[in-house]
């Protein structure tokens, strides 16, 4: 028995979509095999869970530590014209910035590459769906989705349906970037970096996609959809818990305004004696008596 990974993921995916059909094809008909390709979309990110909460949880560790971060850069710091200049020092300068920001990390338990992982694992699941639904693969020529007449047609065959799933497609993956980059506080470079792949990404995969087919454009909707509703509920519950662990620290707080109360007591009780001296002021029937003495 040889050893075929690519194969064996081949026949899986395979398998997945017949098991989702099959279960859908009494219910949905002809576009159980849409459907099929939705539920496969669905069950891999759902697999792909808890990497996703570990990247969230991994970006937010990396934006609390910013502050720390930008001392690590002010203290060796290595511009373009030290680069020019003196090109020993800014390496070496470069090199401590490194080391010292992965000592961080691991200080910290963070690791900047966690944030790759799911869409890494996705790619051999995409590239397999993509060979599953070419013509000659798995799928049935009868294969449909409601305006989609065959799900293993290019974007250019399908017609006006086609060209309205790019559209989706580069509009969800817009509004996923988009969404990720209001959730992170990146400043300077990296926040233009940010902002050129949010435009640049979907203008490429436009192009791209049309020599796709349709039922891959119709999993990479789902996923995108998938990715925009996860990282809302995501982002919320992080925002909770951070808005809590911020609380904490007012509600012990109460305790301090209390000492300066007590200072207080202290100046009202000095100010008594200040208004206990009308005994001074009861001279004035001691100077009635010595007149009277001297009349």
């Amino acid at each position: 028995m040889t050893f075929d990974p690519w194969g064996d993921l081949l026949a899986g995916i395979a398998g997945v979509l017949r098991f989702f059909h099959g279960m859908l094809e009494g219910v949905a008909g002809a576009d159980a095999w849409g459907w099929a390709i939705i539920l496969l979309t669905i069950a891999v990110r759902i697999v792909l869970l808890p990497l996703a909460v570990k990247q969230i949880r991994s970006q937010r560790a990396m934006q609390s530590l910013q502050p720390e971060m930008k001392k690590i850069q002010s203290k060796y710091k290595a511009d373009r014209g030290m680069m020019r200049s003196d090109p020993e020092k800014y390496r070496e300068l470069r090199g401590k910035q490194q080391e010292a920001t992965m000592a961080l990390y691991k200080e910290h338990g963070v690791n900047p590459a966690s944030g790759c992982l799911p869409l890494l694992l996705q790619m051999p699941i995409f590239f397999a769906l993509f060979r599953v639904l070419q013509p000659s693969g798995d799928l049935p020529d009868e294969a449909s989705f409601y305006i989609f007449n065959n799900l293993s047609a290019q974007t250019t065959a399908a017609g006006a349906a086609g060209w309205i799933l790019v559209v989706l497609m580069a509009a969800t993956t817009y509004l996923s970037a988009r969404q990720m980059m209001s959730s992170t506080a990146a400043t300077g470079q990296a926040q233009q970096q940010q902002k050129i792949m949010m435009y640049a990404m979907p203008l490429v995969l436009i192009v791209f996609s049309v020599q796709m087919f349709i039922g891959v454009l119709i999993y990479w909707v789902t996923t995108n959809l998938w990715t925009i509703a996860q990282q809302y509920v995501m982002f919320r519950a992080t925002h909770a818990d951070s808005a809590r662990t911020a609380g904490k620290p007012p509600t012990a707080t109460p305790t301090k305004p209390s000492t300066p109360a007590k200072s207080a007591k202290p100046e009202v009780s000095r100010e008594r004696p200040k208004s206990a001296k009308p005994p001074k002021s009861k001279k004035p029937p001691k100077s009635t008596k010595t007149t009277k003495d001297k009349k």
